[in-house]
């Protein structure tokens, strides 16, 4: 059987290594937030897919509105919704 091994820091120690572990975790929360684009009120037809849930053929029968700027197609979070939630 494995015995377990104790390490002892001090205060100061101690205090050092809360405040990585904090700053690893809110880096980590923010990059996860990041790449599920839970910041942005537009998505694009990939993101949109991804954030309802379905497939792209299923996606697009939809026929929800969507804004073209310079070439780019985004899709409104709130339209995707609000389509669910009424359908």
């Amino acid at each position: 059987m494995a015995q377990g091994i104790s390490v002892m820091l001090s205060e100061d120690q101690s205090n050092a290594l809360k405040q990585e572990i904090y700053t690893i975790v809110t880096k980590s929360i923010e990059d996860a937030r990041r790449d599920a684009a839970l910041d942005k009120q537009y998505l694009k037809r990939k993101d949109a897919i991804k954030f309802a849930g379905v497939s792209g053929s299923t996606y697009d029968s939809w026929l929800l509105p969507s804004h073209k700027i310079q070439g780019v197609v985004l899709y409104a979070k709130k339209d995707i919704l609000d389509f669910i939630e009424n359908h």
